[in-house]
Formats: C-alpha cells, structure tokens, sequence
C-alpha cells in the first residue's frame, strides 16, 4: 500500500542522489527539499448508477441531474514522451458531474463525493483535484440535508431543490441559462 510507495519513492530518489554525487562535477550534489509523502492520484472509484465516460466529459455535458462543474483539463501520465498527455476541453465546454455517478450501483440513501466517484480512468484524472471534490462535496452535503428534511432518499431529491440550496450557499450551479 502506501508504505510500500513511499519506501519506493525514496529509493529511487536515494538511487538518483547516488548516481548524481558519482558524477563529474555533481560531486557536492545535494536535494533541497523532499516532499514528506508520495501522493496517489488514484485509487479505487464505485462503480456508480451511471459513470461519466471520457466523450461526455470532452463534449462538456450537462447531465440532467449535474450537482457540479469539474473545470480541470485532463492530465494522464505516460510512460513515453513528456510524460504527462494534457487533453483540453474547447472553449466553452465545462464538463458537470451527474448525482447519479456518487450513488453506488445497488444501493439507497447511500451518496459519495471525490475522487472515488464512478467514471472511467481517464476522466478521474481530471475530477480527483481539490476543486471539483470541494465542489461535490458542498453537493453532497446539500443533498443529504434536503434528503433528511424531505423524508426522501438521496436519489429522490429533486435537481431543482439541490440548485437551490447550493445557490443560497453561493455554490456555481450547472447548466443554467
């Protein structure tokens, strides 16, 4: 898990000192800082009632039951080139995040928000940064406060009634005008 990654990662940075310090005029070679933790941009997703697929995240999207935008581009690692794929959206195209993919497949009153939603690998790189987890987690919130008021389950609320709540709380709302 993740100690395993984090004794990798200083391996490899103590391997890569190592090499430097061997080398000609890299003698006094030392690293400045070191971050205290590797970070994991992924690890498990629901499969959800419904999953945001990399063409409806691309084409911008607007689900009929959008809590949320997701307004970063998507950045995939690679093992070849640069290393990182950038696939940006055209302008005017802001991909939403459906309640639908934070509701687990064959589950009731049961909602999740971040990084775990369902969606297909390539947009989780693009939902997984801290303003669209932010963003479905004031969602969550409201749903699950209007589904505690209402009697209902998460799944009943209505769209309108979360728009609602999330704009008197100053929330960006989706697919509007």
């Amino acid at each position: 898990g993740r100690s395993q990654i984090a004794v990798n990662g200083r391996l490899a940075l103590l391997n890569l000192y190592r090499f430097f310090r061997s080398q000609k005029g890299f003698e006094n070679f030392h690293f400045t800082y070191l971050a205290p933790e590797c970070g994991v941009r992924e690890t498990v997703r629901i499969k959800g009632k419904s999953t945001i697929t990399l063409k409806d995240f691309i084409a911008g999207k607007c689900y009929e039951d959008a809590v949320c935008y997701s307004f970063y581009p998507i950045d995939l690692h690679v093992l070849e080139g640069e290393g990182l794929e950038n696939i940006y959206l055209e302008e005017g195209k802001v991909p939403t995040i459906p309640r639908s993919a934070m509701l687990p497949e064959n589950s009731s009153n049961f909602l999740v928000a971040g990084r775990c939603i369902s969606s297909e690998q390539s947009v989780n790189s693009a939902i997984r940064v801290a303003a669209s987890c932010m963003a479905m987690g004031q969602a969550a919130g409201a749903i699950a406060a209007l589904a505690v008021k209402q009697n209902k389950d998460v799944e009943k609320v209505a769209i309108s009634d979360v728009h609602e709540m999330l704009k008197k709380h100053g929330a960006i709302v989706p697919c509007e005008g």
